[in-house]
C-alpha cells in the first residue's frame, strides 16, 4: 500500500511544481491510473500536512546544484537503472535528503540485495518518509491509514 502512496505523492509533487495548487490536481485522473479513493486520500492528506507544517517545502524546493551523490563502480551495480533514475527524481522533488540516498546505499551494500528495483526502492522510500516501523504502522500520526476516522 505504502508504495503506491509514494507513486501518487511523486505525481502530485510534479504538479504542484507546475505552479499548481493542492486544489487543483485531479482526483479523477489519479483514479484513471487504478489508485484507490484510499490511497489517494492518503497521499492528499499527508502532503498538505506536510505542506502546511514545512511552509510548502516540496513545491519551493530547489536542489543543492552544487553536489548529488555519485555513485562508485560497486555501487552502480546495487541499481537498476530504472530505480537510480527514481531516487534522482525523489531527490529534485524534495522528497528524498542526501541522508536519505547514503542511509538507502549503506543499507543495500550490508544487506547484500543483488539489485534494487523500483517496487523495493519504493518500499525504503515508504519506511523512510513515513516512519513505519516494523509491523507496517507510521509511528507518527501525521498520516491517517485510510481505514481511521477523525472525531
Amino acid at each position: 500500500m505504502y508504495e503506491r502512496i509514494v507513486e501518487i505523492i511523486t505525481l502530485v509533487i510534479a504538479e504542484l511544481r507546475t505552479n499548481k495548487s493542492i486544489a487543483d490536481v485531479s482526483i479523477t485522473n489519479l483514479e484513471s491510473l487504478g489508485y484507490s479513493n484510499s490511497e489517494i486520500s492518503t497521499a492528499l492528506s499527508w502532503l498538505i500536512d506536510r505542506l502546511e507544517f514545512s511552509d510548502n517545502s516540496f513545491v519551493n524546493h530547489k536542489p543543492d546544484s552544487s553536489s548529488f551523490r555519485i555513485l562508485h563502480e560497486i555501487e552502480k551495480d546495487l541499481f537498476t537503472s530504472e530505480a537510480w533514475g527514481q531516487v534522482i527524481q525523489l531527490h529534485a522533488l524534495g522528497l528524498l535528503t542526501n541522508e536519505h540516498i547514503e542511509i538507502l546505499i549503506e543499507r543495500t551494500a550490508m544487506m547484500g540485495f543483488r539489485q534494487v528495483d523500483i517496487h523495493q526502492l519504493r518500499l525504503f522510500v515508504a519506511y523512510a518518509v513515513f516512519n513505519i516501523s516494523i509491523n507496517n504502522q507510521p509511528t507518527n500520526k501525521l498520516m491517517l491509514q485510510g481505514n481511521e476516522t477523525i472525531n
